[in-house]
């Protein structure tokens, strides 16, 4: 009887092994698909939107350490140093305002011909696809920021189809805004230019999905050209990347979730190791009465 029951609890345990074996399976599956699923325009380019922790301080800086922490972050194509962050914040439908990062690590330079430049080309209609192509359509949007202090002039287009035109039908800073200094951050202790970007998304009728291209230039190195993600041209909207929006604050990282899988072999592990305590005494309790 108790070689019988020994093997029960062998053939117990590899079910307990097979169960704890698919939760960590399923778990792996759930972070997989919490990335999102690349829709890019732009093959291999899509960028996670998570819902902003923090709303940016508009100041061209990281105004705490952790202002920017919760988002994820891509390069800008090209030979200078040069990153890029996103997040918003919704209070749909009255507003919701994208906000984006892009440190210039390579630039400190003052020029008048540097710039900042965003990219949209976005459905108007909720979960739409936008219209794509190879010229700017109407449903694209361009913002462009060129030089610096006294000399920075913003202003933002309207595809028409077959081009761009000026559009001005927006308030600065409720519709958009732009505030950049050469500063450090958590990412560099060297100071460089660094941008926040504001857009609100209802005004300019954004809606998801949309695509972008986040440029930035310094002219005091024109030979490296722009820098942008994704590499490619503004006028084509098929060149832009999507921006994934998760409609979730970012996880709290890996290491948590590790923690929920294992907390969960563990108290089925544990409850057939205390099941398997629990015959074993029982048995030899019987055994003593005997």
């Amino acid at each position: 009887m108790q070689i019988a029951a020994n093997k029960g609890d062998l053939r117990g345990m590899k079910r307990t092994i097979s169960v704890a074996f698919c939760i960590i399976v399923l778990f792996s599956m759930a972070l997989l698909a919490n990335t999102g699923t690349v829709k890019a325009s732009k093959a291999g380019y899509s960028m996670e939107d998570y819902i902003a922790t923090i709303t940016p301080t508009m100041d061209g800086q990281w105004t705490t350490t952790d202002e920017w922490a919760d988002t994820t972050q891509v390069s800008l194509d090209g030979s200078l140093d040069a990153i890029a962050r996103a997040k918003y914040v919704s209070n749909y439908p009255t507003s919701v305002d994208q906000y984006f990062l892009i440190e210039f690590f390579s630039d400190t330079t003052n020029d008048p011909g540097d710039y900042w430049q965003l990219c949209y080309a976005a459905s108007a209609t909720l979960f739409g696809t936008p219209i794509g192509g190879t010229t700017p359509q109407t449903d694209c949007l361009m913002i462009n920021y060129t030089g610096h202090s006294s000399s920075t002039t913003l202003t933002v287009f309207k595809g028409t189809g077959t081009g761009w035109s000026v559009f001005t039908d927006y308030t600065v800073p409720t519709h958009v805004q732009l505030a950049e200094s050469i500063s450090v951050s958590p990412l560099s202790g060297t100071p460089h230019w660094i941008v926040e970007i504001k857009v609100e998304h209802i005004h300019f009728n954004i809606m998801p999905e949309f695509w972008v291209r986040l440029a930035a230039y310094d002219a005091s190195n024109s030979a490296a050209g722009v820098q942008a993600w994704p590499e490619g041209s503004a006028d084509v909207p098929n060149d832009y990347g999507l921006l994934s929006d998760m409609q979730a604050v970012i996880p709290e990282t890996f290491p948590i979730v590790v923690v929920l899988v294992l907390s969960s072999v563990a108290v089925i592990v544990g409850s057939r190791y205390f099941r398997k305590e629990t015959k074993i005494k029982s048995c030899n309790q019987g055994k003593l009465a005997k």
